[in-house]
């Protein structure tokens, strides 16, 4: 047990030295010498125009502050969190899943109590969702959110198609667009986390808490026929032409534009997708609807993000001040509808786009919904079963070698989580 420690916090302050190099972007722009500079860390998809826009406003209203962003790639976020945990250089704020802060130690966090300025105005489900033994290690500000099929209603209509609800109408529906002239089906394997929303969102619309249980007791495997199926499913769809050409070198940036500019048709992603795609082009017509695998479930992450504070900060006091005037509600709903999440807030006023209300309506509402497998498998790295993903897609390995590989991993890791 301590020789794996020990190799744990090696590889930590390894893989903090290399990435200390390089590989992480940091937004120094206009750093001011005097007053006080909080550093704020982040996966670099996360550093959004948006939450940009209220960073410069924080500033302005208050000059004595500037906040320097650390951009880390998302490939490589949990792996340097938690070499800067180990180490003890973690910035002044941390944006954060609780199943991250959970692994790492939530004692390296400032805990937040009832005597924050915002804490009575969270929502009683928002605040459940991202406390750790029953306290509070940062300002909630992830709401719940979905995960599915983006689809352009336009295209659609004009080709008279019905809207996928299993593989079978999925594949028929791209041979359909492909006839019409569009890209069926976006996708942009460059870009690991966008890889494996094929998996996560159609796989997690079928995972029972009991199917849950029996992968972490072993008494089920990740290899098994309906997940190699789901797999070979959407390397199939690669391989016969119902995607952009050059999907291997694509990024998540390239499928907004495609969908910006209705060159495609669909595109498997989360909410702030559309966002995205139409603040490049307002006059797009796009919608969200629940994965094609299993109709009658929609995929959502449950909102597990959090502003943090390391405790071994030296400006508790200063980051406090940011978290305070980050809740107030224009500046949740901002960010709220930047990510197309639902309120965090009670005193939140959010309208809701019409996708967006029906999802609501027909599916967050009635419960007719299932977590993404990311969330369920809180703390566990998951950044090497999408690359694996992505070399299914490119034909260097079968799903039936993924799995079984993702199956080693997933036992290893649970087994140091229990000797930790």
């Amino acid at each position: 047990m301590k020789r794996l420690r020990y190799l744990y916090i090696m590889t930590a302050v390894i893989a903090a030295a290399v990435l200390g190099a390089g590989g992480c972007g940091t937004d120094r722009s206009n750093v001011k010498k005097e007053g006080v500079t909080l550093s704020f860390m982040m996966p670099q998809s996360h550093y959004r125009d948006f939450f940009q826009n209220e960073i410069r406003r924080f500033e302005k209203e208050n000059p004595d502050y500037h906040i320097d962003v650390l951009r880390i790639p998302d490939n490589q976020w949990i792996d340097v969190t938690k070499a800067k945990a180990a180490t003890g250089e973690l910035t002044d704020l941390v944006r954060i899943d609780r199943g991250l802060m959970e692994e790492i130690g939530a004692k390296r966090f400032v805990e937040m109590t009832e005597k924050e300025k915002w804490y009575d105005r969270v929502l009683p489900e928002q605040l459940d969702n991202k406390k750790i033994d029953g306290k509070l290690y940062g300002l909630p500000i992830g709401g719940t959110s979905s995960v599915g099929l983006v689809y352009n209603r336009d295209i659609f209509r004009k080709l008279n198609l019905k809207v996928p609800s299993n593989l079978d109408e999925f594949r028929m529906a791209c041979r359909q667009i492909k006839d019409g002239g569009y890209t069926p089906f976006y996708v942009s394997d460059k870009d690991s986390w966008t890889t494996a929303f094929g998996f996560s969102t159609t796989v997690s619309q079928t995972m029972t808490d009991d199917t849950y249980q029996k992968l972490v007791k072993g008494q089920m495997k990740w290899n098994n026929e309906e997940y190699r199926s789901v797999l070979e499913e959407f390397a199939a769809v690669r391989k016969e032409g119902f995607t952009n050409p050059d999907y291997t070198q694509a990024t998540y940036n390239g499928a907004v534009d495609a969908l910006a500019a209705s060159k495609t048709a669909m595109y498997l992603s989360g909410q702030f997708c559309i966002h995205d795609a139409q603040t490049l082009n307002p006059k797009v017509n796009l919608a969200m609807t629940p994965a094609p695998y299993n109709g009658d479930v929609l995929t959502i992450k449950a909102g597990m993000g959090l502003f943090a504070v390391s405790a071994e900060s030296s400006h508790i006091k200063e980051a406090k001040k940011f978290l305070d005037w980050f809740s107030k509600p224009d500046n949740m709903n901002e960010f709220n509808i930047g990510w197309n999440h639902t309120p965090v807030f009670k005193d939140q006023n959010m309208e809701m786009s019409d996708w967006q209300q029906n999802l609501y309506d027909n599916y967050i509402v009635p419960k007719k919904t299932a977590l993404e497998i990311n969330e369920r498998l809180n703390g566990i790295d998951m950044t090497g079963f999408w690359a694996d993903q992505q070399k299914l897609y490119t034909g260097q390995m079968s799903a039936r070698e993924i799995l079984d590989r993702w199956d080693q991993s997933f036992e290893s890791q649970l087994s140091l989580h229990e000797q930790h």
